[in-house]
């Protein structure tokens, strides 16, 4: 017979697995839109989001600001930069490190994305009421800072997919 622990981990209701599951199938959804309407992926475009909502921002800020991984980082960064949507200088505080911008067609494309990115959040908001939503946000917020217990050093991912 299974103890409390076990039949636990086995529940679908797991929240562990469901926090999991619904994230990943948020951002394959988002990736799909994104790659076939923009040509982008999502690293690429929290990137880019990260870029229109600081200005000038170094890769090891953006890391620190949306808990991505910096191979991750890097690799979104080196394909925008061959894309010419973002460039890079050095930074004013720290040679060794760059600052990442955008180029006239990077704002273009971060601009037109963003409608569509809040499209995408409100059809996934759309099954839930506006308190249910209010209420969704709140919870998150609250889970999110229980993670900061386990894990404190890892910055909190302000960014929507």
């Amino acid at each position: 017979m299974k103890n409390y622990f076990e039949r636990q981990f086995e529940n679908e209701e797991f929240l562990l697995f469901r926090l999991s599951s619904v994230s990943r199938r948020v951002a394959n959804a988002c990736a799909e839109v994104y790659l076939a309407e923009f040509g982008i992926t999502v690293p690429e475009w929290r990137l880019m989001a990260q870029i229109g909502r600081f200005g000038s921002i170094s890769a090891k800020d953006i890391a620190e600001k949306i808990s991505m991984d910096r191979v991750a980082i890097s690799r979104a960064a080196a394909k925008c930069l061959a894309d010419k949507l973002i460039s890079e200088s050095p930074h004013p505080a720290d040679r060794r490190s760059k600052v990442l911008s955008f180029t006239p067609k990077g704002k273009a494309l971060y601009k037109s994305v963003i409608p569509r990115a809040c499209e995408l959040a409100n059809v996934i908001e759309s099954g839930l009421t506006k308190t249910e939503a209010k209420l969704l946000k709140v919870l998150l917020d609250k889970v999110d800072a229980s993670v900061a217990k386990i894990a404190p050093t890892l910055a909190r991912d302000e960014d929507a997919a």
